[in-house]
């Protein structure tokens, strides 16, 4: 979810430079894996929850998830047009990682 912000970022020592840069190829590189792990693990984590009893997040959690479910489908429009789907992409991002520090952080919607 944050990999845009980590290229646009410039480091002053050029030893700290090189080592963001090997992160940032490889979480781009597994980019699309390491996205549909977080969507089966964040599935899981509501399932338990919801079976344990849970209901505090629960709506947060839910519109967080369904976020990140939109995100990962609206790829099938990246080939269709590029660079809107990459700003759609980084705005859903953004709004994805929002909720999901509102749901941590316990505030309800």
């Amino acid at each position: 979810m944050a990999i845009y912000p980590l290229s646009k970022i410039k480091l002053s020592n050029s030893k700290k430079e090189r080592i963001k840069n090997r992160i940032y190829c490889q979480l781009k590189k597994n980019h699309s894996i390491l996205a549909i792990i977080f969507l089966i693990l964040s599935l899981i984590h509501g399932i338990v929850a919801i079976k344990n009893g849970a209901t505090e997040g629960m709506m947060s959690g839910k519109i967080a998830w369904m976020f990140i479910l939109m995100m990962s489908i609206l790829i099938i429009f990246r080939k269709i047009n590029k660079e809107k789907w990459a700003i759609l992409h980084r705005l859903l991002a953004g709004v994805s990682a929002i909720l999901i520090i509102i749901h941590i952080g316990g505030v309800l919607i």
